[in-house]
């Protein structure tokens, strides 16, 4: 007997409606109406006319535009000219006008023979060169030549033109007068001719316009080569505090943090005032770059002797304080020799620049990096000071944490977070007094103490319920705003600013780049950090490392091929936009640019277009094979 099987039961899935098919039809046709809405009010708003499309006089203009820059300035030749003028009268006299004969070496004809101001006359020519460049005039008695046509002939060495008549009438005969130009020499075949000065010149030959557009186009690369390095010097160190993996497990007390941008301010000032003090003990010395240089090298002896001092040495024991004191000792040996390097840099270069020929530029690059490092080490100064002060508050706060009660800890805490808060609003008080020149004690000092002082007292109060405060995180989220807010400001813009603060140039123009470089670059530098594997990070924190170090040997070598991949790349980013800098005074081809396409000199233009073509697709190429030999 055959079993009898029960069906399978139906899933629940299975059981259920599915959505009915006119549902999703229509919300299709909702789609495309909203789709079609949307281009219908982009088309308004953008202003989209095919009308002008269909212009006759606009694509005119478009099609002599593009004829210009197909033909870009690049050779200038010398040439020879012939004339030929042909009788004509305007106004047409009783009886009609018939002209006498040709003088010249072309023949040409007007139909008609005479006309009335303004009116219309064909031109016709013949027996002219393939593709030669010919010019009409109208040549009143007084010998005036009023140019009517600009033309070339073609294959045949035949032209005709339609040509409108000025307003010149006159009783006496005039003139239709036709110039042609023969170019001397061709690019395969180059001649030697005498020029109008009588100088013995090339034809063809490089014209002004191409040497102007080679001088810029390297003056562009430079440019932005100088924005890209000085650029990524700055950000890579930057887009580790803008990395949110980095940052967000950086913790402290709010007691210390409290000390900590206490001591900030007062750091800084006292690393400006070491700084100061080194400068005016390196100007006592002798002006010479030798005694400079000397003094350079024996600080740097000391310096080293100080720091085997200062860093514990296997097998060695120091008192602390013998320690911190040489630390001390060595920071101010540094900035001592930093500026004493500062200045041998400059009498240097001012001797280099007064004693070699042809070389100078090399001088005026020493004695320029001579300001730069006495400014770099001022600036370092500041930093260092900073760190040093903000790191001894925050030593102090945890030792007096260790020894205090919790009440006291708590007051303690308290207001060390007011003053730091009132201490910061003050900072940004008197930024807006800058800005807009207030003059108002109470709007930026005393209103923005209180409210800074009350939000330090409610952070130290969330720091106490929590035991620690995120500071790294606080760093992360102003890093972050500080880039996106650079980051949105167009370098055409910057380049306005520097402009008015260093002149037209390309000076400006690479400061401007190197802004928005700094930060482009730490936006995709901490992107690529936030990336990495955490394994390797994760490996060397549990050895016990200490932060730098587990950035060292956690992160940096698993950044290295993108971050050489993002300075390339950048590079040329940099390329390409300092040709548009240049409509801002920002230096480079741009700036060439701009006027030629002002003064509507579109070959000339055409010849700068071409090299910025050349130069971004070489760089491309560059860039795609340094990627592949070290990415």
């Amino acid at each position: 007997m055959a079993e009898t099987r029960e069906p399978a039961s139906t899933p629940a899935s299975e059981e259920r409606p599915t959505r009915r098919p006119w549902r999703r039809s229509l919300y299709l046709v909702l789609a495309i109406i909203a789709a079609v809405v949307t281009y219908a009010y982009a088309f308004e708003k953008t202003d989209v006319n095919l009308d002008a499309i269909k212009d006759e006089r606009r694509q005119e203009s478009l099609f002599s535009v593009l004829r210009a820059l197909a033909q870009p300035d690049l050779l200038t030749y010398e040439s020879t000219e012939t004339i030929a003028d042909l009788e004509f009268m305007v106004p047409c006299p009783a009886g009609g006008f018939t002209p006498g004969p040709i003088e010249g070496e072309h023949d040409f004809s007007v139909e008609p023979e005479c006309a009335e101001p303004r009116d219309q006359v064909v031109v016709t020519g013949t027996g002219f060169g393939s593709n030669e460049q010919v010019r009409v005039f109208f040549v009143p008695p007084n010998g005036t030549e009023l140019r009517v046509a600009d033309l070339r002939t073609d294959s045949n060495g035949s032209f005709e033109e339609t040509i409108r008549l000025p307003n010149r009438p006159d009783d006496a005969i005039q003139t239709i007068r036709v110039k042609s130009e023969q170019p001397v020499g061709s690019i395969f075949s180059p001649v030697f001719v005498t020029d109008a000065e009588g100088e013995r010149v090339r034809s063809p030959r490089w014209s002004q316009n191409a040497v102007d557009t080679l001088d810029k186009i390297i003056e562009t690369v430079f440019l932005a080569f100088l924005a890209t390095t000085a650029g990524t010097l700055i950000a890579i160190p930057l887009s580790f505090f803008a990395a949110k993996n980095l940052m967000r497990d950086v913790t402290i007390p709010a007691f210390q943090l409290g000390l900590a941008l206490i001591g900030i301010p007062v750091g800084v000032f006292l690393g400006l005032g070491a700084s100061g003090y080194a400068r005016n003990l390196v100007e006592t010395l002798p002006e010479s770059a030798w005694a400079h240089g000397v003094v350079v090298l024996a600080l740097a002896w000391v310096t080293l002797t100080l720091l085997r001092i200062a860093v514990p040495q296997p097998g060695t024991t120091r008192p602390r304080r013998v320690r911190i004191v040489a630390a001390l000792a060595a920071g101010i040996a540094i900035l001592i020799a930093g500026q004493s390097l500062a200045e041998a840099a400059r009498h240097a270069g001012t001797w280099f620049v007064a004693n070699t020929a042809g070389l100078d530029f090399l001088g005026n690059f020493v004695a320029t990096l001579g300001e730069i490092l006495a400014t770099a080490f001022g600036l370092f100064a500041a930093i260092a000071g900073a760190a040093v002060v903000a790191l001894v508050g925050s030593k102090f706060g945890y030792a007096v944490g260790k020894r205090v009660s919790s009440g006291v800890s708590t007051i303690l805490t308290v207001i060390a977070m007011a003053v730091a808060g009132a201490i910061v609003a003050l900072g940004v008080g008197r930024v807006v007094t800058w800005l807009y020149q207030l003059d108002n004690i109470r709007a930026t000092v005393t209103i923005p103490a209180i409210v800074g002082a009350l939000i330090g007292g409610l952070l130290a109060w969330r720091g106490l319920a929590r035991g620690q405060l995120g500071a790294g995180i606080g760093v992360y989220y102003l890093a972050r705003t500080v880039f996106n807010t650079l980051r949105s400001i167009e370098p055409l813009v910057m380049v306005i600013v520097f402009v008015i603060w260093v002149g037209l140039g390309a000076f400006a123009g690479a400061l401007a780049l190197g802004l928005h470089t700094i930060a482009a670059l730490t936006k995709l530098y901490s992107e690529q950090v936030e990336s990495i594997n955490t394994g390797p990070l994760e490996a060397v924190r549990a050895t016990g490392a200490t932060r730098l170090q587990t950035v060292v040997y956690g992160v940096v070598p698993q950044i290295v091929a993108p971050y050489i991949s993002f300075t390339m790349y950048r590079w040329d980013i940099n390329v390409r936009m300092s040709t548009i800098i240049g409509f801002g005074g920002g230096g480079g081809i741009g700036f060439l640019l701009q006027q030629n396409i002002g003064l509507l000199r579109y070959r000339s233009a055409a010849a700068q277009m071409l090299a910025i073509a050349i130069v971004v697709a070489s760089m491309d190429y560059i860039s795609s094979r340094l990627r592949e030999r070290y990415t």
